[in-house]
């Protein structure tokens, strides 16, 4: 045996490489490995040729692409350690010998090389590649285009082969899972190289987007994070190529919009099945959270460019618009989440009855609110006086209260991925049309309201063309009839006090704060509160998730322990984040911001109180508990709201934000003692259903 052969099959998957494989595989033969394997995809130019020439052992993956390649090219390898190298690699003289050593000292089930990234040219594109993977953070992420890895790890996990990009992430992270030991080697690099031209550049973008949504979709608990990715990547990129190279800043927006344009692209394909009562609820959570950073810099140009009464009163103003969205829901949505997983039309029917029952009644509490916060004039009603004004508002509640119910529908098909790709295009409408309306000239509160308005309307139209999509359009015709609004109603109505006596408080608080303190207390009341909701929405969601899998045909008592675990660590995760970057944040907006960071003190640790509330209010939607339900919200409103008056004008916002923790507080201990009470603790395995009668009455399910 000659002692100098590598126990290493080297595999190198390639498709219309000749221009780089020559160079790759004399680099490779040089390390002297058992063997060199070349997968063809299809190639229509010389790269089996030159394969052959290196004697490299060719096969084919038959057009199928780069994860089925290296997983045919691990199948067919004689040694137990085999080398993934793409075509774009060239490894320095006798560095797989230094990482195979360095890969079985540290006993890594995959070690990468460390990538030193260049362009294949001197064009523009290549060389901003080649920077931004130098300067980039993921750099020291696993991957596979340099990488040793056992060969039994991984034909036991395996490429997801539908993947076209993005499957070393994917891999990852069920490796993690699985335990197994990953790294990138710091000592031992290769040469990587990225073609000189625009379409290559794109393409990256394009594929790097696509594999990103696919493994969220695929992992929503793990890989949620991953859409964010461009963005922080983008701002991160921008700030150094301030500093360092200046020249690179147009690359960036191309990079920025591309990723997403293919990641939207792939998350609004519709998903071949539900997701997980965690999985659902960590997309319902995304899409509360993720816009939160476009809502930032909403407000933050707002205040930036309005005085700090207009911006207080634009804020009293969306407030009062959402307040009227929580009252003219009339307890639609829950009703809809436990009704439409019975539905034997898929739901089509109902879906229009609610949509057109929330969109009515939302505009007749709309125009009551006018009329009563008009009569009393001070706060609020001072807004009233400009048409416009009145326009926008009942345009943003009709809009508003029409894509809150199509995320009760999403959460009950279990495609809450839906909500998240809606709340993200409303959110970019919403700040382009506030850019769009100051760079017109435009700085009043019109432009708030109406880009509030304008973002909604964009958020509606996506989803009923997604709802299109998967043949679940919602039957117009059929749920105009006035008999089947009115059963919805009656149904809907035993859900809405529950439901307006945990929401209401929380939007009556800016009209409280505009009415006791100042316009000015108000816009700093709404920026933190903004802020805090970013984490409230957590809790939330998981209370949206559970119920919905409750009232469906395999719930079980099991559910609840885990929906309330995922909760908690979601929910005090994004508070320790909320607590570190919010001072930043309101430091950003002024002084006058930056000053009220003691508040989120208070509001952050209320939310994760909220956790257990939320799920107590799950499970007893699901199982018609719901008047026990409504006194403990009620309870915990009357804690808030009551004494707010004079708690403003004694302490001011501190005093508010104190009041609500310790209702918070009040009504997470009444919430635990009775959900050990509620579910039953003997069979963690019994199966128990919602009967239909309890909520439905005698015509039941099918009679909507």
């Amino acid at each position: 045996m000659d002692t100098d052969i590598l126990d290493v099959s080297v595999i190198i998957p390639a498709r219309n490489a000749a221009h780089w494989l020559a160079e790759c595989l004399e680099s490779v033969r040089s390390q002297n490995p058992r063997e060199i394997i070349v997968v063809d995809g299809c190639s229509r130019d010389a790269t089996v040729e030159i394969a052959r020439s290196y004697g490299a052992r060719v096969l084919s993956d038959e057009g199928r692409g780069l994860p089925a390649a290296r997983m045919l090219g691990t199948r067919n390898a004689v040694c137990q350690t085999v080398a993934l190298i793409d075509a774009d690699v060239v490894l320095p003289p006798n560095s797989l010998r230094a990482l195979l050593a360095e890969f079985e000292s540290g006993s890594y089930d995959g070690l990468q090389f460390g990538l030193v990234s260049e362009s294949d040219g001197d064009g523009y594109w290549g060389h901003a590649l080649a920077w931004h993977h130098n300067h980039s953070r993921v750099r020291s992420w696993f991957c596979v285009c340099a990488t040793l890895m056992r060969r039994e790890t991984l034909l036991q996990a395996g490429f997801d082969e539908e993947l076209s990009s993005g499957e070393d992430v994917e891999l990852r992270i069920r490796l993690q899972k699985a335990g197994c030991r990953l790294g990138v080697s710091t000592t031992t690099r290769v040469r990587h190289r990225f073609a000189d031209d625009f379409a290559f550049a794109r393409d990256q973008w394009l594929q790097d987007g696509a594999g990103m949504a696919f493994t969220i979709r695929k992992h929503p608990r793990r890989a949620s994070w991953l859409l964010a990715v461009p963005l922080l990547a983008t701002a991160r990129g921008t700030l150094l190529s301030l500093v360092q190279a200046p020249r690179y800043l147009p690359y960036w927006t191309t990079f920025l919009i591309y990723n997403y344009r293919a990641m939207m692209t792939e998350l609004c394909r519709p998903a071949a099945k539900g997701h997980s009562v965690g999985g659902n609820a960590a997309f319902l959570s995304a899409a509360r959270i993720a816009p939160m950073a476009t809502g930032f810099l909403f407000w933050a140009l707002a205040a930036s460019l309005l005085d700090p009464a207009e911006l207080g009163l634009a804020s009293a103003v969306v407030a009062a618009a959402m307040l009227t969205v929580q009252l003219g829901m009339m307890g639609v949505g829950s009703a809809t989440m436990t009704l439409l997983p019975e539905q034997t039309d898929g739901g089509r029917r109902l879906m229009a009855t609610s949509l057109l029952t929330v969109g009515l009644s939302s505009l007749v509490v709309a125009i009551g609110l006018l009329v009563i916060t008009g009569a009393l004039g001070p706060g609020v009603g001072e807004a009233w006086s400009d048409p416009l004004v009145v326009m926008n508002f009942l345009a943003a509640v009709l809009f508003a209260s029409t894509a809150y119910q199509l995320d009760h529908i999403n959460t009950a098909l279990a495609r809450a991925d839906a909500a998240l790709v809606r709340s993200l295009l409303q959110a970019v409408v919403q700040l382009g049309v506030l850019v769009a309306c100051i760079a017109f000239g435009s700085r009043s509160l019109n432009a708030v309201v109406g880009a509030v308005a304008a973002g909604a309307a964009a958020s509606v139209i996506l989803g009923l063309l997604r709802l299109h999509q998967v043949d679940l359009g919602p039957r117009w015709k059929l749920g105009l009839r006035f008999g089947q609004i009115r059963r919805l109603l009656r149904i809907a109505l035993t859900n809405h006090p529950l439901m307006l006596a945990d929401r209401a408080p929380s939007y009556l608080m800016p009209l409280v704060v505009a009415a006791s303190l100042s316009a000015s207390a108000t816009a700093a009341w709404y920026v933190v509160w903004m802020l805090a909701s970013a984490v409230f929405f957590v809790p939330q969601s998981a209370g949206f998730s559970l119920q919905t899998k409750l009232a469906g045909p395999e719930s079980s008592p099991s559910m609840i322990a885990p929906a309330l675990r995922v909760s908690l660590l979601l929910t005090i995760l994004a508070g320790g984040i909320m607590l570190g970057a919010g001072p930043v944040l309101l430091q950003i907006l002024g002084p006058q911001y930056a000053q009220q960071w003691v508040l989120l003190a208070l509001l952050v640790p209320a939310v994760i109180l909220n956790c257990v509330t939320q799920v107590y209010f799950g499970v007893c939607r699901a199982r018609g508990h719901l008047t026990e339900a409504t006194w403990v919200a009620m309870l915990a409103g009357f804690v808030a709201v009551w004494p707010a008056f004079g708690l403003a004008r004694d302490f001011g916002l501190p005093g508010i934000s104190a009041a609500w923790l310790l209702a918070q507080l009040i009504a997470a201990l009444i919430s635990g003692w009775r959900l050990r009470r509620i579910y039953p603790h003997g069979d963690p395995g019994h199966t128990y259903r919602i009967p239909a009668r309890r909520l439905i009455g005698r015509r039941g399910v099918d009679a909507l």
